[in-house]
C-alpha cells in the first residue's frame, strides 16, 4: 500500500471514530448486544472477545487500526451490507471475502484471519477502497 492510501486511510478511521464508530478493548460481552443501527465485529466466536462498533452507512475502516485480531462473528443491524476486502499487497489490489449482509449474523463465521491482514478493510454501503 502506497504511503499516500495509507495516511488517507488513517484520516478516514480516524473521521470515522469521530462520526460514529466505537472500539472496545473489553470482552464484548460485558457491552452486551449489538445496538440497534450498528455493525458490529468480534475477534471471538458467539459475540465475543474485542469488538468494533460502526453507525457509519457508507465509509470504510481497517480493523487492524483498532485493538482487534480477525473477524470471528459478526451482527448487522445497519440498513446497508458492509464487505470485507482483503488486500494483495504484491499487486495493489482489493477483492470482496465476504459480504456481512443488513440484518445478518454470525456467531462463528468460519473463515481464517478474516479483516485481520494488514490492509484489509471494512466498508458499508457504497463505499468501496
Amino acid at each position: 500500500m502506497t504511503w499516500k492510501k495509507r495516511i488517507a486511510g488513517t484520516a478516514s478511521v480516524m473521521l470515522l471514530a469521530a462520526g460514529g464508530m466505537m472500539a472496545t478493548a473489553s470482552p464484548a460481552a460485558a457491552d452486551g448486544p449489538c445496538p440497534a443501527n450498528r455493525l458490529c465485529i468480534y475477534d471471538g466466536a458467539n459475540f465475543t472477545g474485542n469488538r468494533i462498533a460502526s453507525g457509519s452507512t457508507n465509509s470504510c475502516f481497517f480493523p487492524q487500526d483498532f485493538t482487534f485480531d480477525a473477524i470471528v462473528s459478526y451482527d448487522n443491524n445497519l440498513p446497508v451490507d458492509a464487505k470485507v476486502y482483503h488486500y494483495y499487497a504484491d499487486i495493489d489490489a482489493y477483492t470482496v471475502a465476504r459480504t456481512l449482509v443488513s440484518g445478518g449474523f454470525s456467531s462463528n463465521i468460519g473463515v481464517a484471519n478474516l479483516g485481520g491482514a494488514f490492509g484489509d478493510l471494512v466498508c458499508m454501503g457504497s463505499a468501496r477502497p
